[in-house]
């Protein structure tokens, strides 16, 4: 075996910290969807009030934001392509679906945005480890 297919045969450090973050977001989702099938009262503070009564709905997308994550973050660390692919897609998502709460909160949507940009330069920069587990197969 040659030094260069040793080295794509073992995780990469952006991996394990690709899957970490994705941990840590699942659990950022969890929280703040508690807090919005709560009608947490520093969001219906804010002069955004609760957008539109369907709070309820956010805090849907926010526990389907989280338990996704969740799989994917363990499937990264087993080395699959469904964690890769979903860490994208999922990062993504949740980073444009931030943008929508900077006017509530603003401090919280641009660290959850720098996470999940974080995220994706983590599985994009080890896409190779991806591709060799995948032939490997």
């Amino acid at each position: 075996m040659s030094q260069a297919s040793q080295m794509l045969t073992r995780r990469p450090s952006l991996v394990t910290f690709a899957a970490i973050m994705m941990f840590v977001v699942a659990g950022f989702q969890i929280v703040f969807a508690f807090s919005e099938f709560f009608n947490a009262t520093w969001l219906l503070s804010t002069t955004y009030g609760t957008f539109g009564g369907y709070l309820w709905l956010w805090g849907i997308l926010d526990l389907l934001l989280a338990f996704i994550p969740l799989y994917a973050g363990y499937d990264l660390l087993q080395g699959g392509q469904f964690g890769f692919i979903v860490g994208i897609v999922i990062s993504g998502f949740s980073a444009i679906r931030w943008f929508f709460y900077i006017p509530a909160a603003p401090f919280l949507a641009i660290v959850m945005i720098a996470v999940d940009i974080l995220i994706i330069y983590g599985l994009v920069s080890s896409a190779d480890y991806f591709r060799s587990s995948a032939a490997g197969m």
